[in-house]
């Protein structure tokens, strides 16, 4: 995964000499630069909390879901499926 943005923030961390060597190896072993190996590292640790989202959660509160209106869609929509598998 090569992460590209135009809009990027010159940052400066400080690592464990450890981490640091893990990088630099990653980044030769990968042929990319240690910035690209922290940065995808970043990406996945961060957006993995939001990848393992359930999909239902949150419905109440998005104001873009039909929530409001599952009672009547399911009236709508599953009655006579039901009625019709009698």
């Amino acid at each position: 995964m090569r992460i590209i943005d135009t809009d990027i923030m010159r940052t400066t961390i400080s690592l464990p000499n450890e981490l640091a060597q893990l990088a630099r190896n990653e980044a030769g072993r990968r042929g990319v630069s240690v910035s690209a190996v922290v940065r995808e590292s970043l990406e996945k640790h961060f957006r993995k909390g939001l990848a393992t989202r359930l999909p239902w959660q949150g419905i109440i509160n998005d104001s873009r879901s039909l929530a409001d209106t599952l009672d009547t869609e399911l009236a709508n929509s599953w009655a006579d499926a039901i009625d019709r598998d009698r």
